[in-house]
């Protein structure tokens, strides 16, 4: 698959770096994936999610295609089924810390978003970039009411927190937090269309400074991934970002060169929490 990247990180003003990245490729199957991880409370649940989510996800998918066809679960079904399980993996194993997930997939020319938290995924458009995630924080409607439902308090710290503490109201671990803190993925599928140049994957310490069109407008400026990724982790230090900061730049333009259509094209879109609330 002729994808390039480039990866960057930073641990900033931080005592300990608490991201993680991976990137898994598997040419035969037309798969690629690009992930990062933002830890908190430790950076355990991180280096788990990070060797876990995505080696998880090709074991339910290899025994998938063993199936019939027409018995065959969707891909999203066993992206989402990886995050739950690493998720009762984490909790199970007394691991004290959480993690963000945000995850890009590439099975031929299908891309899967997918997010826990607040690290998003940024495309390529031709009229700029799209972000394909949704952050999850404590204030928003459905969560604040599911979070008090469940019998937490959201309070204003700062920023609004779970139980006065989580700036954010989904994350992998957290076992002290359950069930308030959930693990339940906001996942994007689309086709990608010739449009799609780059796609950048990063954690808050990039997003709570820099915005979707400006690390975009820098990743093409340089059309390198690597120099784009360090680029974007030295302009979020400059805006005065302490904080960890983890950058993946993928260039999909050799990839896409070939497709015949040029626009990208959204499929799907799943959050499970909200389709049980449109049913309450």
């Amino acid at each position: 698959m002729d994808i390039s990247y480039g990866i960057a990180k930073d641990i900033g003003l931080r005592d300990n770096m608490e991201d993680e990245h991976a990137i898994y490729a598997r040419p035969v199957k037309g798969f690629f994936s690009a992930e990062v991880y933002d830890g908190h409370g430790g950076g355990r649940a991180a280096v788990i999610a990070a060797e876990m989510v995505t080696p998880c996800f090709l074991h339910l998918w290899n025994e998938e295609l063993s199936k019939n066809p027409e018995e065959q679960r969707e891909i999203y079904e066993l992206l989402r089924e990886a995050c739950i399980e690493v998720d009762n993996f984490i909790v199970g194993k007394g691991v004290a810390s959480g993690t963000t997930l945000a995850n890009f997939y590439i099975v031929h020319e299908r891309f899967f978003s997918v997010n826990i938290g607040d690290s998003r995924v940024v495309i390529g458009t031709e009229d700029g970039a799209c972000v394909l995630t949704e952050d999850h924080k404590p204030d928003m409607p459905g969560e604040r009411s599911r979070i008090e439902a469940a019998g937490g308090v959201v309070i204003r710290f700062g920023v609004y927190r779970v139980q006065g503490e989580l700036a954010m109201s989904r994350a992998l671990g957290d076992a002290h937090l359950k069930p308030y803190v959930i693990a339940e993925p906001y996942i994007v599928e689309g086709c990608l269309g010739k449009e799609n140049d780059y796609v950048v994957v990063a954690c808050d310490g990039i997003w709570d400074v820099m915005d979707a069109k400006e690390v975009m407008d820098i990743t093409r400026s340089y059309g390198d991934a690597q120099k784009a990724a360090d680029r974007i982790v030295s302009t979020a230090t400059e805006y005065g970002s302490t904080d960890n900061k983890t950058v993946i730049v993928l260039d999909l333009r050799r990839y896409l060169e070939g497709l015949r259509h040029r626009k990208m094209k959204i499929i799907n879109r799943i959050d499970k929490v909200v389709d049980i609330g449109k049913l309450l």
